[in-house]
């Protein structure tokens, strides 16, 4: 049977994304975590913690979510946001904390490639520094032997 599921996740004690899937919790939170298409980028070393509730059917869960997105104003929350105050009352949800069995894994999978676009970038920044260093310091077509060299190097 499809799970409905909301999920709230907070940074400290702010709310800062509400959220639906009908997928399972864990691979909803992966692709936010990785930034994966259609999925609000969320920096997992800011959770604090992550609350859901299952609704009955799929409606219930399209309802609720924008229910909760306008009267709680979750600051990642774009779409569907209203300026104006809610002024209906639905009977509140219970939320229970969850924590994903594979949190702990994904962040330093997420550290990992952190490192590496680092390393990447700067490795980028030293190239061009090495190319710029070298066409002061040659005539046009020493440099343009010494790029072909180069790139065939790397």
């Amino acid at each position: 049977m499809k799970k409905h599921t909301l999920y709230k996740i907070y940074y400290d004690e702010n709310l800062v994304y509400l959220g639906r899937t009908n997928q399972p919790i864990s691979t909803r939170l992966r692709g936010h975590f990785f930034d994966k298409p259609m999925h609000k980028k969320i920096d997992i070393n800011q959770v604090t913690k992550i609350e859901i509730s299952e609704l009955k059917t799929e409606a219930d869960m399209f309802i609720y979510e924008i229910y909760y997105i306008n009267k709680l104003k979750p600051t990642l929350n774009r779409d569907d946001k209203s300026r104006s105050e809610v002024t209906i009352n639905l009977p509140e949800l219970k939320f229970e904390e969850f924590y994903p069995p594979r949190m702990e894994v994904w962040k330093k999978e997420v550290e990992n490639r952190e490192k590496q676009a680092i390393k990447w970038h700067q490795e980028q920044e030293e190239w061009a520094k090495r190319k710029r260093q070298a066409r002061r310091s040659m005539s046009s077509d020493d440099y343009s032997n010494w790029l072909e060299i180069m790139e065939g190097v790397e």
